[in-house]
């Protein structure tokens, strides 16, 4: 397979051969659960990016149903040495406003009951490390002090005046699905010269479901956070930027024993 290789006079891979090899695995990402490439494609409201807030407004995710899938992506971009990025992600099973499927759609999610499985997929043009935090919600304090580290959404739900979040204390531990992407697309192919295969890290566990219960759907928050390495030559990254894919897919609970 020649995809990612080719490379301009003076050895310098194009964009397009760059973005190639990337774009390949993400299909693949998502192919097992039968979704496509038009996430990657279109430009629309869900993408964000990163620069110039601290925490900014979650960005969502819908899973309505155990055959569900949605993504994302952002960039990362205009790091500075010792800056750390936040952005925070929110998995849920409501019903989106501008949701065009059926009908019933409500009333089927109330109706199931699912885990999920949460992907993070970078490219790795910059030198930073990407790590995955799950956010606690609490009550606002009746005093008004908010514990340090404490995380304030921004919008227009209700909740986000009633409720501050936490970061857990330790990230998610997550499975390096990379060579095995790498291994689907190229096979035994040397891929030295292939630019920005990416970094493919998939999370899940028993803690990730998601069902309507008690008259109200359930919302999960992540926090990313992007650090830049320990190194010394930052200049040579700062016109530099980094895709981050976020996918999340819905899975069948398994089956418990009575």
């Amino acid at each position: 397979m020649s995809i990612g290789k080719g490379q301009e006079s003076g050895g310098r891979m194009t964009t397009k051969r760059k973005i190639a090899a990337i774009a390949i695995l993400m299909i693949l990402c998502l192919a097992a659960g039968g979704g496509t490439l038009a996430w990657y494609l279109r430009e629309d409201v869900k993408q964000a990016q990163t620069d110039g807030a601290e925490v900014m407004a979650p960005y969502n995710l819908y899973l309505m149903n155990p055959n569900g899938r949605d993504s994302l992506k952002f960039a990362v971009g205009n790091l500075h040495p010792g800056e750390v990025k936040h952005t925070v992600i929110c998995v849920s099973n409501r019903v989106p406003e501008d949701y065009e499927g059926a009908d019933n759609m409500s009333e089927l999610v109330k109706d199931s009951e699912f885990n999920y499985e949460l992907q993070l997929v970078h490219t790795e043009n910059l030198a930073v490390d990407y790590a995955v935090y799950p956010l606690k919600q609490y009550e606002m304090p009746s005093q008004g002090v908010l514990p340090p580290g404490a995380i304030l959404m921004e919008g227009d739900e209700p909740s986000y005046r009633q409720y501050y979040w936490m970061k857990e204390a330790s990230q998610m531990r997550g499975t390096d699905n990379t060579e095995k992407m790498v291994k689907e697309v190229f096979g035994d192919e040397d891929t030295a010269d292939v630019v920005n295969i990416g970094e493919y890290l998939f999370f899940g566990n028993e803690d990730m479901n998601l069902a309507y219960s008690n008259g109200t759907y359930e919302y999960d928050y992540y926090l990313i956070e992007v650090t830049w390495q320990d190194i010394s030559d930052f200049d040579i990254y700062k016109k530099e930027t980094d895709l981050v894919y976020v996918m999340v897919n819905a899975k069948q609970p398994r089956p418990t024993e009575k």
